[in-house]
Order: C-alpha cells, then sequence, then structure tokens
C-alpha cells in the first residue's frame, strides 16, 4: 500500500482492536499493514496514531471473548495498587523475547522470576500463549471496571490474594492499607474504604492458595490511615526496630499556655503523642510552591508546642528505611522514650 492508508471507518473506534474486529468492520488483510497500525500480538492490533494503554489491550481482550479477564498483576494495575518498582508500569509491549526449551518457545521467565507479562484469565477454553499475554485458566468471580463493559477483572480482594504468592509481605501491608484507608471525599469521589482491616484479616485467614502464610501476617498489619507506601513502609520498620507504634494520619492537639488554650498541629504522617514526636515524609505533593509555606508554618506552631518534626525523603527509606528509623529513634529518645 502507498500513499496516505485511508482512514479507518467509525465502526472501529478503538485504540487497540482485534483482527475478528478489523475484519467485521471491512479492513483487508493488507490495511492492516498499512503504516497507522502495528501488531501488538497475535490477533492484536493498535492504531499508531494515539498512545495505547494496557487497560486498552485488556478491553479488546475482553471484547473478543466474554468467558475472559484481567488477573493478577494487571488487574492490580487496572485497579491502581500501589505496587513496586517496575512492576507498577503499565504493559503495552511483550516484556522480553521467547526462549527455547526443548525445541519450543517458551516465554514465561525461568527461575523466579516474575512474568511481567499482560496476566489474564478465563472460565473457558485456554487461548494461546504469546510474548505480550500470559493465560491462565481460572473460576472466581470477576466484576466490571467502571462503566465500560468490555473490561473486566477479578475483585480487588481477590486481585490482593493473587499477589500472595508473587510480593514481599510489606509490599502486601502497602496494598492492605490502600485498601483499608478511609478516602478524601473531595479528592476520591468517593467516602467509604475499599474493604476493612476486619474483612482482610478474615478473608486471609480463610485463604489456602500459594502465600497464605505471607498474605495473612501481611493483612494483621494493615492500618486504615496510611495515605502512600512511603508511610507504611516508615510505620512498619520503626515498629520492626523496636520503637513505639505510631498514629497515622490523626490530628494533634494540644495544650499550652496558662490557659491551656489548643493548638491544632495537623495530622502529621506518624506521630508519637506521648513524646512529642511527629515524622512528615516529604513526598511530591511538598514541592509544590503553595504547600512549602503550610509547612513551614505547621513546623513552627510544633516547635513551638515543643515538638521535634522529624521530616524524612526517599533517601530515608533504602536497606529497610535505616535512616529514617535512626531519625525516630534519636528524636524519640531525646524527648524521654527509654527502649525496654
Amino acid at each position: 500500500m502507498t500513499g496516505r492508508p485511508r482512514p479507518l471507518p467509525p465502526e472501529l473506534p478503538y485504540t487497540v482492536f482485534t483482527a475478528t474486529e478489523a475484519r467485521r468492520a471491512g479492513i483487508s488483510a493488507s490495511r492492516l499493514r498499512a503504516s497507522d497500525l502495528r501488531s501488538l500480538s497475535h490477533d492484536l492490533w493498535a492504531r499508531t496514531d494515539g498512545t495505547v494503554t494496557e487497560r486498552d489491550i485488556v478491553a479488546a481482550l475482553c471484547r473478543r471473548d466474554r468467558h475472559v479477564f484481567a488477573v493478577g498483576l494487571t488487574a492490580a494495575r487496572l485497579w491502581g495498587f500501589p505496587l513496586p518498582g517496575s512492576l507498577g508500569r503499565e504493559v503495552v509491549a511483550a516484556p522480553s523475547s521467547p526462549r527455547r526449551v526443548g525445541g519450543r518457545r517458551v516465554y514465561k521467565p525461568g527461575g523466579r522470576a516474575v512474568d511481567t507479562r499482560i496476566h489474564m484469565g478465563t472460565s473457558g477454553t485456554l487461548r494461546r500463549e504469546s510474548a505480550l499475554v500470559h493465560w491462565s485458566r481460572l473460576s472466581v468471580d470477576r466484576v466490571r471496571l467502571g462503566e465500560e463493559p468490555g473490561v473486566r477483572l477479578t475483585s480487588r480482594i481477590r486481585t490482593l490474594l493473587d499477589l500472595a504468592g508473587i510480593l514481599g509481605q510489606d509490599d502486601l501491608v502497602i496494598i492492605g492499607d490502600h485498601l483499608v484507608r478511609m478516602p478524601r471525599p473531595a479528592l476520591e469521589g468517593r467516602a467509604d474504604p475499599h474493604a476493612s482491616v476486619e474483612e482482610l484479616a478474615e478473608i486471609a485467614a480463610r485463604f489456602r492458595g500459594r502465600g497464605a502464610i505471607t498474605v495473612r501476617e501481611a493483612m494483621a498489619q494493615a492500618r486504615v490511615s496510611s495515605d502512600s507506601p512511603a508511610e507504611t513502609r516508615l510505620r512498619l520498620a520503626v515498629v520492626r526496630a523496636g520503637l513505639p507504634e505510631p498514629l497515622v494520619n490523626v490530628r494533634a492537639v494540644v495544650n499550652s499556655g496558662e490557659r491551656r488554650e489548643p493548638i491544632d498541629l495537623g495530622e502529621p504522617d506518624l506521630h508519637w503523642p506521648r513524646w512529642r514526636v511527629a515524622l512528615e515524609h516529604e513526598g511530591p505533593r511538598h514541592l509544590r510552591a503553595e504547600q512549602l509555606p503550610r509547612d513551614i508554618a505547621r513546623a513552627e506552631r510544633r516547635e513551638k508546642a515543643g515538638w521535634i518534626e522529624v521530616r524524612t525523603t526517599a533517601g530515608d527509606l533504602g536497606t529497610g528505611c535505616r535512616r529514617g528509623v535512626a531519625r525516630v529513634r534519636d528524636a524519640l529518645l531525646r524527648h524521654g522514650w527509654q527502649p525496654s
């Protein structure tokens, strides 16, 4: 085909579509080879003039077969779970080339490496493996994502359980905290958490799949108020180091002066009211110009009330939050805490 390709018909409005959808829309095999289209995988095509998302790919697979749905890491990304490192990045292309085992192509990575392809499940006939998509046969409940009838995936809690054999305990606690945290209605459009601490503990106790012990121990450490993975990691690290467990995102109000008037010290990320120590983790939000004056005023109020404010950054989270823990320990000792 030469020259500019003719426009695709309006019957094919998707960024990613299947070869079957293309044929139904009257697209020939030669038209699929035009410069404005590219092959993603067996039977999957994408427009080159738009940004392809993992959700687009899952939607195309779900439209093709009503028995399929996203599972595992793919479902976790679609739900917006806070996943560690590269596991949180969308998969929109085959992550690696196949390898040869016994004369046949194998797409699953060797050893204990995590399979980073798109993860899909089916209650029907098992689909053909590809460099882009891994398939499992599962008989589990699935739900619809948002208002799109074509996007199906496992429920949030089922997705959490499916990650139990992949993620470490702290990473599972982070997801547990994400599910049970109280949302901010003005920012998130919802007033209720996705689950309760009791619900997660009960479901984890009944789970008998891979990683059952890990997820059970992780859900026992889930707390309602963590707003970010960094806060959860710091909370877990200080408790593991033998320091007192902090309050998390709870408003601190103290009485000061002769009239004992209350002073609002805000909602520290973590704080220990008995020892007048607060911790604030400096994430991206604190780098905004409008946030800096508020942070300074808050720190001054706490100092005036006799509190120590520990401010951590990403550098304090390495090696099990060792530096952050050391700074908290120093502040607690300065205000009278004594190790037992």
